[in-house]
């Protein structure tokens, strides 16, 4: 835990301005899971509004920094986990404290709930996890996630911007034009993205060219079979749910053609 202080915010408060702040201590936090044990959900965050923990009903939901959880919280937490009638107190300040302090980045996967495994996490934070693309004179470090159009299940790939230390939407590498594909296959979107992003996918590694194109307005989009491990590696979580969800497509389809 490296904030100074935190924000708490209920399902039973009457609104994100009834946000309560808190020196970053076990004791704070524990008194105001307690204080909010019956509310459907609650969540603890950083002041600027990165999540620290979520709990639903009282019981701790997700909490990434899974050491301070069970050495610090938990023990803090405990007796009124057992003890429904147990109440703490709550130290508060102000928020104009609160957001005096400096609020550095989270030392935990404050993007877990964006859907960022931990591995993903530690291994943008390393670098490893990033793809380096030069653009416009500059070099763009890039997080790939996939996903999947839930129309026909075919393999969505979309580009985060790493460069600020934050992810920021840079574009879709992929675009959906209807027709199912085979696995780890899709049409390139060059018409937001250019011809030249072609040349750096078989340099990186990420696909190769199928010959095939698709004609879809003024534009031939090219199609491309992804390297699967490349992108099992860059989104594990990712990778595993889109062949999940094209598989039930394909078993869907399959089923449909034997009646």
């Amino acid at each position: 835990m490296n904030q100074e202080y935190l924000q708490g915010l209920s399902s039973d408060m009457d609104s994100p301005e009834d946000a309560v702040f808190f020196k970053a201590t076990p004791h704070n936090i524990a008194a105001f899971l307690a204080a909010h044990r019956w509310a459907d959900m609650s969540a603890i965050g950083t002041v600027d509004e990165k999540t620290f923990l979520t709990a639903r009903m009282g019981l701790i939901d997700i909490c990434p920094d899974q050491e301070y959880l069970a050495s610090k919280i938990i023990p803090a937490y405990a007796p009124c986990l057992m003890d429904p009638d147990k109440t703490m107190e709550l130290e508060t300040v102000s928020k104009e404290v609160a957001q005096s302090a400096p609020c550095p980045q989270p030392d935990w996967n404050y993007l877990r709930w964006d859907g960022y495994s931990d591995e993903k996490y530690q291994a943008i934070q390393s670098g490893d996890g990033l793809l380096k693309l030069p653009w416009d004179g500059k070099t763009i470090f890039l997080d790939c996630q996939v996903r999947s159009y839930y129309n026909n299940g075919n393999l969505a790939l979309l580009l985060q911007d790493w460069n600020n230390g934050e992810p920021e939407p840079w574009g879709d590498l992929t675009v959906n034009l209807g027709t199912s594909l085979d696995q780890d296959c899709a049409f390139v979107d060059v018409n937001h993205l250019g011809q030249e992003i072609l040349p750096w996918l078989e340099e990186e590694g990420l696909a190769t060219p199928t010959g095939r194109t698709q004609q879809s307005g003024f534009v031939a989009y090219p199609e491309y079979r992804f390297n699967g491990e490349k992108l099992a590696k860059l989104d594990s979580e990712g990778y595993q749910s889109y062949v999940s969800l094209r598989d039930s497509f394909h078993d869907h389809s399959s089923g449909m053609s034997m009646t």
